[in-house]
Formats: structure tokens, sequence, C-alpha cells
């Protein structure tokens, strides 16, 4: 399976940094995507690091400016944006309804048969009929 370095990272417990720091020294092998993007197979990151720690686990990863980022804190943007996006969801499905209720064409009168008609007296009834 690929892993893009973000994911990784996360599964090695290791910053991004110390990552791109690996592949340069050569001492991790990656891949390029089509777009130029790297990424790494779970085989390379399992030689390389060896197994891979529970996520059960908590892990903390410390980032070599020296801030502290829980493992979790993935969950947590994930949950702030899914929190973002509802109320755009739901705009959308009324802006939906609104297109749709715009969009409603009633059906068409039914036609009256030309036979069925009063033939046209005079020109202007002529033009009313083509009205219809």
């Amino acid at each position: 399976m690929r892993h893009t370095i973000d994911e990784a990272a996360s599964l090695v417990g290791r910053t991004r940094r110390s990552l791109y720091r690996a592949m340069a020294e050569g001492r991790l092998s990656y891949g390029l995507q089509p777009d130029g993007r790297r990424y790494i197979d779970t085989a390379e990151l399992l030689r390389v690091y060896g197994p891979f720690e529970s996520p059960s686990h908590g892990v903390t990863l410390e980032m070599s400016h020296g801030v502290t980022v829980p493992g979790d804190l993935g969950d947590v943007i994930a949950k702030a944006v899914a929190e973002a996006l509802e109320p755009l969801r739901k705009e959308i499905e009324q802006l939906r309804e609104a297109l749709l209720r715009i969009d409603h064409k009633p059906p068409p009168a039914k036609a009256v048969p030309a036979a069925d008609r009063p033939a046209p007296q005079s020109f202007a009834d002529l033009l009313e009929g083509l009205g219809d």
C-alpha cells in the first residue's frame, strides 16, 4: 500500500522532516506519483522503522521546533471539519430543492384539435389562434 508523507509519518511515529531526511540520506526509498508528490510503500516503512505502534497508545509526536502534537490531532481536525461542513451541506440541499422548484414547469395545456376550433372570421382571430 502507498502512503503520503503525512500518513507515513503518522504510522511510524516520526515527523515529516525526519522522513524527508531519511529519504535524502538514501535510508528510505520512495516513489513519485504522476503529479510529482512522493509516496512510500508500507513494506519500505516496515523495513526501515519496524512494526508500527498501535494507534491506541496515544502517540505524541515531538516536533523539531519543540511543539508537541497529540496523536489524536487528526481526529480532532476531522471532527472540526465535519462540524464546519454540516451547515454548508444543509444549505446545498436547500438550494437544490429551490432549484427544483424553479425548474418545475407545469405540463402544457391540452391543445384543441384544429378541427374542433371555429374558423377564424378575421385576421385578428387568426393571430389570436396562433397564440394558443
